[in-house]
């Protein structure tokens, strides 16, 4: 028995070593085999009349293992199915079970009769389903039979209420995909158009009609040949993954977590194109087949369902128009008065979404055999208009253009579209395919254009409300990152692509400009708000000059926000911290009165000055208030609205009039903390600062930076505690720390190392991407722009401001966000003289002391 256990070990190790593609096929023959001897094996050792012991009991495999789709790693589902006077004993099914189970498998063995195992089934559905996918192995072929005759008979009289089991199955997966972690960590097993999804659809044609198998389905009229090949094809790729993603652990699971995404990758051989990483290319392929596998599953269950409804009668049936009828919800041609042609097609969807119509399966058939019109329809101006009016017919969740796109016409239209179909970004900030995130964009300026955004985003709904015509901008929303196929610069990339599909769909010039305007320029607002100093006269005018027009702002802002809700949770919480709409009202107040003059600055400033006196009538006058408002940095006062310089003020007044080192004050809206802090100038507070929010388990979000002329500096920190919700946070203490650390009492550097090794909640990098240094020395006149990009780690900020301070620069305005998974801080800096940092070896060091400090620490 050890020998033999022994042989099997090395067989099965040498299978699981070789991962390669026929990995699948090559085990199960091995257990096959394997099992068939030890039950002979057993059938030669017992002392019993060999034909009445054969015919007491048969081996069945059961679920994957039935399919042959069970990988060495995976449990082994077994059936030993027992005649009623069955003379089996424990201890010889054991002698078939031990030398698998010595050699590495885990064996999952299910034993009983005929009627003991249809009284379980009676009460799991699970097991039902898992007795269904069985597969002959040894022993009795009779009573296999009688299985397969008592499962017949339970479904008999059960069909409808088991389908709609199934079907609801199908249902919940489906609202699977507004969970996130569903797409950023896909389950092979659960997600939709994974391996349950053709699960569900082989039992159910076993259920509805008998079915054995997929192929016989294509008799049925359930599926068609090129559906049953890529659910084949689907279905070994996902055992595949799953039996590979099996060997990386020995728990059972099925998750494709974020971190193994690339170790697969690297096992299946993936290598690296042109602006794409090696796992972005496998997991697009991962998202294909599931997208693949849904659309199927989809048109199945609209099958399924038609071909057991009753006959509707044809005096029930209505005429919409010539040689178009509905009939139950749903459109019938009558095809021998409907012309085949590319805009007739495409009007059929139009005609879907205007009505809030499905199609009969006559209808379907008819569109699949024509589809092929669609490949010569360049040009053809009732397909423009039939396009169009589609896109802003169908209802804000898409019903009928998700199926229009889901059958491929949308890429025969726009064959571009192709290489960005289940195209991912491996990073937690862009969770959607971008196929997926395009029509998730789609769906939320429609629903901005609908007013459903009336309550929580009034001022986005009030510009919606001035787009007379939408068209433009739902097109660009759809197809604002067919740019990604080319990797890095996918927006002007995408901008370049926009004039060839415009003139294949037939726009004329002036909506072409529009759509690739808007494409080209989508991360024009977000990026500038998030990066830019919004104070930044230059960069506003820059931006003011691109943009044009207020209709072109508009659409722009709708856009930036509907492309942002649809990338994650991480981007909607990126547009609330992001000074979007400030950005918008400036450039719309430059689109409307053109660059501000000097005159008009003081104009503002005095404005300014006026509203900030109103709010501190009670604390100074008009000749002290004056004296103050001369030692603000205009650019400060430009910036910050004026019921926030009053509170800056007080704090000044307040520091000035006491020996406190700092002031500051807290306040706390939508789970972020804002702390404005007020002290005397000195070159290492902003690092200073950062570095005891770090060590008290703030993460910070954002800083802002403003060093007065009178010697004041303004911090302005954005912050998030990690501390749980019930957990009081005890900001005395972290005043104490601060004075201490300005009395020279701490070590900063030593704390900051000692609490970045306790903080296991913090989250480790899943790659190890090279930190980017960027100085722009072009975009400001008075500033030097200094970009890092890196990974998130505890201390960054205090890391980064430290080194500047180090090498004698000056932060005037530091602004923190995310970019993608890194990190992107921004300062705008100068020398000690005042001076834009200009010197090459200046900012030679800057980038290799940067790099060091930041790298190092991965």
């Amino acid at each position: 028995m050890q020998n033999i256990a022994e042989s099997l070990r090395k067989q099965r190790e040498q299978i699981l070593g070789d991962g390669g593609e026929d990995l699948l096929s090559r085990h199960t023959s091995l257990l096959e085999v394997a099992i068939i001897s030890l039950y002979n094996r057993l059938v030669n050792r017992l002392n019993l009349d060999t034909e009445q012991f054969r015919s007491s009991g048969a081996i069945l495999a059961l679920g994957a293992f039935g399919r042959g789709l069970v990988g060495p790693s995976q449990p082994i589902p077994v059936l030993l199915l027992k005649a009623e006077s069955s003379p089996w004993k424990e201890s010889w099914l054991d002698e078939i079970v031990s030398p698998l189970t010595e050699a590495g498998w885990t064996l999952k063995v299910e034993q009983g009769t005929v009627d003991s195992l249809m009284e379980r089934v009676s009460q799991d559905f699970s097991f039902f389903v898992l007795l269904l996918e069985n597969r002959y192995i040894s022993g009795n072929r009779l009573l296999v039979d009688q299985l397969e005759d008592a499962l017949d008979t339970f479904i008999e009289g059960r069909r409808d209420e088991f389908l709609k089991y199934l079907y609801d199955s199908v249902r919940h997966r489906e609202s699977r995909l507004e969970d996130p972690g569903s797409w950023l960590e896909p389950d092979l097993i659960e997600n939709p158009g994974a391996l349950s999804e053709i699960q569900s659809i082989r039992v159910a044609c076993r259920i509805a009609s008998n079915i054995h198998n997929l192929e016989d389905a294509i008799f049925r009229g359930y599926l068609n040949r090129q559906e049953v090949d890529f659910l084949q094809q689907a279905e070994k790729s996902f055992a595949r993954l799953l039996s590979l993603l099996g060997s990386l652990s020995k728990s059972e699971k099925s998750k494709l977590r974020f971190e193994e995404q690339e170790i697969l990758t690297e096992r299946l051989g993936y290598s690296s194109r042109a602006g794409f990483l090696p796992v972005e290319s496998f997991m697009q392929k991962v998202f294909q087949l599931f997208h693949g596998v849904e659309c199927i599953s989809q048109e199945f269950w609209e099958r399924l369902h038609e071909s057991r409804e009753e006959i509707v009668e044809e005096a029930g049936a209505k005429a919409i128009e010539e040689g178009v009828m509905v009939r139950s919800g749903r459109i019938t041609l009558q095809t021998d008065r409907y012309p085949a042609t590319a805009g007739h097609l495409v009007h059929l969807f139009n005609l879907a979404a205007t009505h809030r119509l499905q199609f009969a399966n006559v209808t379907r058939q008819w569109i699949q055999h024509h589809r092929n019109v669609l490949d010569t329809a360049s040009g053809d101006p009732m397909v423009r208009e039939e396009l169009l009016d589609l896109i802003r017919n169908d209802s804000s969740d898409l019903p009928v253009l998700r199926k229009f796109y889901d059958q491929g016409f949308l890429t025969s239209l726009i064959p571009e579209l192709g290489a960005v179909h289940g195209l991912v970004q491996h990073d937690a900030f862009h969770l959607y395919p971008v196929h997926e995130h395009h029509l998730r964009t789609l769906r939320e300026l429609k629903r901005l254009i609908a007013g459903e955004y009336t309550d929580t985003e009034p001022e986005l709904t009030q510009i919606a409300q001035g787009i007379t015509d939408p068209t433009w901008l739902f097109l660009a929303g759809f197809l604002h990152d067919i740019g990604k196929s080319s990797g890095r610069g996918h927006a002007l990339h995408g901008g370049e692509m926009i004039p060839a599909i415009a003139r294949r769909i037939g726009l004329k010039p002036e909506e072409s400009d529009n759509v690739q305007f808007l494409v080209a320029q989508h991360l024009l607002l977000v990026d500038s708000a998030s990066l830019r100093d919004l104070a930044d006269e230059e960069m506003l005018a820059h931006c003011a000059l691109i943009i044009s027009t207020p209709l072109q702002l508009d659409q722009l802002m709708l856009l930036s926000f509907s492309d942002m809700v649809s990338t994650g949770p991480k981007g909607k919480q990126k547009w609330k911290n992001t000074p979007v709409f400030a950005l918008y009202d400036m450039i719309h107040h430059l689109l409307e009165k053109g660059e501000p003059s000097p005159q008009a600055i003081a104009e503002r400033i005095e404005r300014v000055r006026v509203q900030v006196g109103e709010e501190l009538a009670d604390l100074i006058g008009t000749a002290e208030l004056e004296t103050y408002f001369s030692q603000l940095a205009p650019r400060y006062l430009l910036s910050m609205p004026p019921e926030a310089i009053a509170r800056h003020l007080r704090l000044g007044w307040q520091l000035q009039a006491s020996e406190d080192l700092f002031v500051w004050e807290v306040a706390t809206k939508d789970s972020v903390i804002e702390l404005t802090l007020m002290s005397w100038e000195r070159p290492e507070l902003l690092s200073q600062v950062a570095g005891i929010l770090t060590l008290h388990d703030m993460n910070i979000a954002g800083a802002q930076v403003f060093t007065m002329n009178n010697g004041l500096v303004l911090l302005v920190f954005q912050c998030r505690t990690t501390k749980k919700r019930d957990v009081a946070f005890d900001w005395n203490a972290v005043k104490k720390d601060m004075k201490q650390l300005m009395q020279g009492k701490m070590a900063l550097d030593y704390r900051i190392a000692a609490h970045a090794a306790s903080r296991e909640d913090f989250p480790v990098p899943v790659r190890q991407t090279p930190s980017h240094i960027l100085i722009d020395n072009d975009s400001s006149q008075l500033y030097t722009i200094l970009e890092v990009y890196t990974l998130d780690r505890v201390g960054l900020l205090y890391t980064i401001s430290r080194t500047l301070c180090e090498l004698q620069v000056r932060i005037f305005v530091a602004k923190i966000t995310t970019k993608v998974d890194q990190v992107a801080d921004v300062f705008y800096i100068r020398t000690h003289q005042g001076e834009k940092v200009t010197d090459p070896e200046q900012i030679a060091e800057i980038k290799n002391a940067l790099c060091f400090w930041l790298d190092g620490m991965i």
